[in-house]
């Protein structure tokens, strides 16, 4: 049995070695504790650091897309004007460029607002034999009309006055597309005057859908969305019409059946129109495209 001495001693020690046990313990807790608080503090510096990078990531990308949008809407603005619209630049020696001179200065010579028949008459009659090869040629022909398409559509984005604003380059386009139609391809009987009648009184809608439906850009595009709105008038037939101008709404007027081509304000019209309609009805019936004639 041991002492009492000895077993004071071992009680001391364990004691001793308990209070060490402890110590060492709250020391591991402390350290633990320490490097948790490090990690949070830690972890919040770096979520505060991720916040500002994006918060910067976010201001230069808004940046970057401002300056894009106006570097494009410059490239735009530029290009419209530097783009010829599907027209290649003819020398001024140019059969074709010779031959659109002569026949507007005939044109404009003997024109009048009441009369636009006499003025493509005048035209004609004065080119007819000097420039027959562009009157029979329908590639020429074609290089004259993309001119004239040109030549409208800068006016239009030019934002001419309400005076022209490229109305007698549609009555051209129509005048030499028709012609090509009638003398050429021999699927027009006659010219439907009544079409560049609607060109030289149309309303902006009407005439930027014309030249936007012939360029190959997308110079017009603008444009358009800013008159699509307008309301599209169309010229009635009949000589004897009373409304304003012989101008009614288009989507309410009714067209000939038979010809597809002659469009009226009233079923009154219609019958009044007849008489002088019917003598030209059948003609363009016969030779009108048979898409038309589905319409």
């Amino acid at each position: 049995m041991p002492s009492k001495k000895k077993a004071r001693g071992k009680a001391r020690a364990r004691r001793v070695a308990n209070s060490r046990k402890a110590k060492e313990e709250d020391a591991a807790l402390n350290v633990t504790g320490q490097i948790q608080r490090l990690q949070i503090g830690n972890n919040n510096n770096q979520d505060e650091d991720e916040d500002a990078l994006l918060e910067d990531a976010i201001n230069l990308a808004a940046a970057e897309k401002d300056e894009l949008e106006a570097a494009v809407k410059n490239d735009v603005a530029n290009n419209s004007k530097n783009c010829r619209h599907g027209f290649v630049t003819l020398p001024e020696d140019h059969v074709c460029a010779a031959f659109i001179l002569s026949y507007t200065q005939a044109f404009f010579a003997d024109c009048e607002s009441e009369s636009l028949y006499d003025g493509f008459d005048n035209g004609y009659e004065v080119t007819k034999r000097k420039y027959a090869e562009v009157w029979n040629d329908a590639d020429k022909m074609q290089l004259v009309i993309s001119y004239f398409v040109c030549n409208g559509t800068k006016k239009i984005l030019d934002g001419d006055s309400d005076s022209d604003r490229g109305c007698y380059d549609a009555m051209f386009v129509s005048f030499f597309e028709q012609w090509i139609a009638i003398a050429i391809q021999k699927t027009q009987a006659s010219c439907h005057w009544s079409q560049m009648a609607v060109l030289f009184k149309s309303d902006k809608h009407t005439l930027v859908s014309f030249f936007r439906k012939r360029i190959p850009c997308k110079c017009l595009d603008k444009s358009y969305k800013e008159v699509k709105s307008i309301t599209k008038m169309g010229l009635c037939d009949n000589p004897s019409c009373s409304l304003p101008d012989r101008m009614g709404e288009r989507s309410k007027m009714l067209y000939c059946t038979q010809c597809c081509v002659a469009n009226y304000c009233s079923r009154e019209c219609q019958k009044a129109a007849w008489p002088l309609h019917k003598q030209y009805c059948l003609i363009d019936r016969l030779t009108a495209p048979k898409s038309r004639q589905k319409r």
